[in-house]
Formats: C-alpha cells, sequence, structure tokens
C-alpha cells in the first residue's frame, strides 16, 4: 500500500513573481510579463498615433499648438486640394510596381535556392546583403548608378554602344519613378525571398512526385501544387511591399524632392511637405491618416481575397 504522505507532489507548480516571494496565479504571471512591453507599445505607438488623429482635427500653429477643434475641415481641405488625386494615383502606381516586382523577383530567386546545389549557403547569405542597406544608402547608391555626369550606367551604355551620350536619368518623371520604384524592391526583395524560401521548403515533396506522375508540367505544378502552399507568405509579402511604398521617404527626399515638377510627390512627400514647409501640421496630419485608412483598406482586402480557402471559393 503506497504512503500517499510522503509520495513526492507532481503538481504543477504555480509561478511566481520576479519580484515577489508569495505564489501568484499564472493569469497574474503573464500578465505581469507582457506588461512593461504593452506599456512601451502604448508609450512609442498608440499615444502619438492619438494625438496625431487629434491634431489632424484641429487648427494648429506654427509651434504645434492646437488652436481650434475643425473637425474634418482638414480631410476636405486635402481631399479638395489639386495635387491630392495625381499623389494618390501615383502612389497606387508606385505601390503596384513594387508589389509585382518583389513577388515575381523574390519566388523566382527563391525557388532557385530552394534546390541544393554548391555554393547555396554562400549565395543566401550574400542576397540578403540589400535588405541590410539603409533608406539614406539605397538613395545614394541609386543616385551614383543612374548620376547622368559619372553615373556607370551611362559609362556602360556608351561602351557597349546602346546610347549615343549621357542621359539625364532623373529628368522625366515616368523614368525617375521607375527607378525609384526598383530601388525599392531591390532593398525589400532579399527579405521576401528568405519568407518564400522558408514557405517552399515547407511543400511536402510528395505533392510535386504526384503531379509528375499526372503528367502536370513545370507551370502546372507551380500553379496547382506550389503556389496554394505558399499563399500565405504571398499575402504577407504583398502587405509589406505596400507598407514600404507608402512609406517611401528618404529615396525621393534625396534623389527627386518631388520633381521634376510634382512627377514623383508621393502622398508620403506631400506630407512632409504639407507639414515641414508650409507649416499647416494639421492638414499634413489628415493626408497621413488617410494614407492609414488607404493602407487598411488594401490590407483588408488583399486578406480576404487571397485569404480564402478553396472551400470558400466555391462557395
Amino acid at each position: 500500500m503506497v504512503d500517499h504522505s510522503t509520495a513526492p507532489d507532481r503538481r504543477r507548480p504555480r509561478s511566481r513573481l520576479p519580484w515577489a516571494g508569495n505564489e501568484a496565479p499564472e493569469w497574474l504571471t503573464a500578465y505581469a510579463y507582457a506588461l512593461p512591453a504593452v506599456g512601451l507599445t502604448i508609450v512609442l505607438f498608440a499615444y502619438p498615433l492619438a494625438h496625431s488623429l487629434w491634431m489632424s482635427l484641429h487648427s494648429v500653429d506654427l509651434a504645434g499648438q492646437l488652436q481650434g477643434f475643425v473637425g474634418l475641415d482638414n480631410y476636405a481641405t486635402v481631399i479638395g486640394d489639386d495635387l491630392f488625386l495625381p499623389s494618390l494615383w501615383r502612389t497606387v502606381r508606385f505601390a503596384l510596381a513594387i508589389i509585382v516586382g518583389t513577388v515575381l523577383l523574390s519566388i523566382t530567386f527563391a525557388m532557385s535556392l530552394n534546390d541544393p546545389f554548391p555554393g547555396r549557403a554562400a549565395l543566401r547569405s550574400i542576397m540578403i546583403l540589400p535588405w541590410s542597406v539603409s533608406q539614406v544608402m539605397l538613395a545614394l547608391t541609386f543616385g551614383w548608378i543612374f548620376n547622368s555626369t559619372y553615373g556607370p550606367l551611362n559609362g556602360l551604355l556608351l561602351e557597349w554602344g546602346l546610347a549615343a551620350d549621357y542621359r539625364s536619368w532623373f529628368a522625366d518623371g515616368t523614368t525617375v519613378l521607375n527607378i525609384l520604384s526598383f530601388a525599392v524592391a531591390w532593398n525589400l526583395v532579399p527579405f521576401a525571398t528568405l519568407l518564400f524560401t522558408g514557405a517552399l521548403q515547407s511543400v511536402p515533396d510528395d505533392l510535386h512526385k504526384a503531379a509528375r506522375i499526372d503528367g502536370a508540367g513545370a507551370i502546372a505544378r507551380f500553379l496547382h501544387v506550389t503556389l496554394p502552399a505558399i499563399k500565405d507568405t504571398v499575402l504577407v509579402v504583398i502587405v509589406l511591399a505596400t507598407l514600404n511604398a507608402f512609406l517611401t521617404f528618404a529615396p525621393i527626399m534625396i534623389l527627386t524632392g518631388g520633381g521634376p515638377g510634382s512627377e514623383t510627390t508621393l502622398l508620403s512627400w506631400w506630407g512632409y511637405e504639407v507639414g515641414f514647409r508650409d507649416f499647416r501640421l494639421g492638414e499634413a496630419a489628415a493626408i497621413f491618416y488617410l494614407m492609414t485608412l488607404i493602407l487598411a483598406a488594401i490590407a483588408v482586402v488583399t486578406i480576404i481575397i487571397l485569404g480564402r480557402r478553396p472551400q470558400d471559393a466555391q462557395t
């Protein structure tokens, strides 16, 4: 007969608060550990966002002091401005170019790096380097490459006979916007490639073998086996690319200043000019909150479209 009085207590020990000797319930300990992170988030993000929203509903003087409640007047002024719709359309085009370029290039690189070959580990390490480049260094690098006087791109084109003279790449609005979108996508592709590489490694090989047995070619296997398996990663990359596109600032400031004319004036740059050049801080806050609403809408629509399961689409 077992003596239960001397048997060891195998019950799960109750957690303790790190600063107290008394025992505490697990849920209280969990909240206590999460409290510093929650507090830091509130101080660094929630309060500035709430304050900026409140500012967008007021008239603000040059010192940033609220002068009077104006409601949605700042939003009405911004939407009625002649620069709003062109800047919005330009931002959407810019974002689409970055999304398409990032998704296509990163999936291509990820599929190339998914199969083992000599030097694959070294190539993966090298590919991550562009992601570590800051936005300022990114702008300076591309400004040097496309410089109309001493840029290496013009030199190579002349040497190879592909151009008759040096070209001023930043004189045409469409060209410079394409350069900016390529620069942002180039900076984002390495991180997206890592995400897709991890997603591809989770796809069972048996599915590909079964598809080959059924006679499916490479394109059919990608569309019906690989793509459904990495759809969630595609969703994440699209959202990240959209955020990067809408929040692009340093390359515009360093390379174009919104020019030529207003051809590279995106919403982010326009908000900066309204706030820090014209000192219309209430309207600048309204511009950035309109950007926030647009980004939230794009994220929700993307999640709804790409997040639907096959059985949902059939119903």
